[in-house]
């Protein structure tokens, strides 16, 4: 999913301004960190089961505040289910049921059951680039909506280029990375998605972004004024795509927290 869902993904779960801002940092710092690596050795849903356990164990201060990796994960797999799976991440799933993580040695994760129960629930087959294609819109259009009904959301993503210093440790010493290059490797990716700017401006960005991959892996091309009119003109659409999402993500949570 995109960043503003990822944080309105924890304000789910937790009211406490405090919590939320931490969590939402290394919830979005999971995106962000995996562009220091060019060719990155596994997917990043991997990456993030394995970075909560690194936290756990050597940073136990931390918990229970990394488990919003796990939330993330849990977004994603829905996002995955619900909107389509690109080419470039067809080989997650072999990825999330193979690891075996754990240092209890655990040979089966409860995120493997989450994404079980949800795909009996939501998973629709789509085909081709099209599906996929229109599955990204549906994600934009609940980017737009987090935007427009919860306007903390933006305040937290702006304040989380400070909170990633708590989180920096961490993060350097999983990734061996200076900590300089940790903090450069989020302030490039949080600058991306215009942290402050105007809606009009972000969403354009965000089509422009769409665009470039559409062409890239899909060798297709959208109408980017036709899809700007039609997120920005349909408040009603955007704000029912966000609160189904919403309702699948609560039940996979309150699912993996019940394992």
């Amino acid at each position: 999913m995109l960043p503003r869902r990822h944080i309105l993904d924890i304000w789910e779960l937790t009211k406490d301004e405090d919590d939320l801002a931490s969590m939402a940092t290394i919830n979005l710092a999971i995106d962000a960190v995996k562009h220091m690596n060019r060719e990155p050795k596994k997917d990043h849903l991997v990456e993030a089961l394995e970075l909560n356990e690194f936290i756990c164990y050597m940073y136990p201060a931390k918990r229970p505040r990394n488990r919003s990796l796990l939330f993330h994960i849990v977004s994603d797999l829905l996002g995955l289910l619900i909107y389509g799976v690109p080419n470039t991440r067809k080989y997650t799933m072999n990825n999330i049921e193979t690891i075996n993580y754990s240092v209890r040695n655990m040979a089966i994760y409860p995120i493997i059951e989450v994404w079980n129960t949800m795909k009996s629930k939501v998973y629709k087959k789509k085909h081709g680039s099209e599906s996929i294609i229109e599955g990204f819109i549906k994600k934009i259009q609940i980017e737009m909506d987090t935007i427009n009904r919860y306007p903390f959301v933006e305040d937290v993503f702006e304040e989380s280029r400070n909170r990633i210093s708590e989180w920096v440790p961490s993060l350097s010493n999983y990734y061996d990375k200076s900590k300089k290059a940790v903090h450069n490797a989020y302030d490039a990716w949080w600058s991306l998605w215009l942290p402050g700017h105007d809606q009009e401006e972000i969403l354009s960005t965000m089509i422009d972004r769409l665009s470039q991959q559409a062409e890239r892996d899909f060798e297709t091309s959208i109408d980017k004024e036709k899809v700007l009119a039609s997120i920005m003109g349909d408040a009603a659409g955007n704000k029912q795509e966000n609160e189904q999402f919403s309702r699948w993500y609560k039940e996979g949570v309150d699912l993996l927290l019940k394992i």
